[in-house]
């Protein structure tokens, strides 16, 4: 399969996912990896503790209005996807958890290939607790970090400019 990305993006749980597929992108091609405040570690209450909170988010489906007024500073149809999101998620995922208990993906950062860049972008830890910056190797080529402060969870919805300002420059000859 000859399949190659310019850009990745993994989201929470989707961080892992992210780090976990990277050994099978193609290494003749650069890549572009940024996480969006990624859930690294969990401890094994942590573990059960997430997984309450996805079911309940998929048992208990709220509304696009519910989430605007939790979420002031996502747009209507933010709020519309996240509904229609959550809606669509089988209660299943849940296994996810169970099936990968220690989670603990962070090892992951200390062996990114070389072709892959990586950025991660942390939520504000006063809004958000799901990563942690000493789960971060500060020490390892191709990866950087930033905390961004006053932004929770949903850094795409939130502050989607921070998400293209570290996306490099075409390499396209302008």
């Amino acid at each position: 399969m000859n399949t190659s990305y310019d850009l990745i993006i993994g989201h929470s749980l989707g961080g892992a996912v992210t780090l976990s597929l990277l050994p099978f992108l193609p290494k003749t091609k650069e890549t572009t990896v940024i996480l969006l405040d990624p859930i690294l570690e969990l401890t094994k209450e942590n573990v059960k503790f997430k997984t309450k909170v996805i079911l309940n988010e998929t048992t208990k489906v709220r509304t696009a209005e519910e989430h605007m007024v939790d979420n002031p500073a996502w747009s209507r149809r933010d709020c519309i996807l996240r509904a229609l999101g959550v809606f669509m998620c089988d209660p299943a995922v849940v296994e996810m958890f169970r099936q990968n208990t220690p989670w603990s993906f962070s090892g992951l950062l200390k062996s990114i290939p070389t072709n892959v860049k990586i950025t991660v972008l942390v939520s504000d830890p006063k809004l958000s607790d799901n990563c942690y910056l000493d789960h971060i190797p500060c020490d390892v080529e191709r990866l950087n970090t930033r905390v961004l402060t006053g932004i929770g969870h949903w850094i795409q919805y939130e502050c989607p400019d921070a998400i293209i300002d570290v996306i490099p420059l075409s390499r396209a000859k302008l």
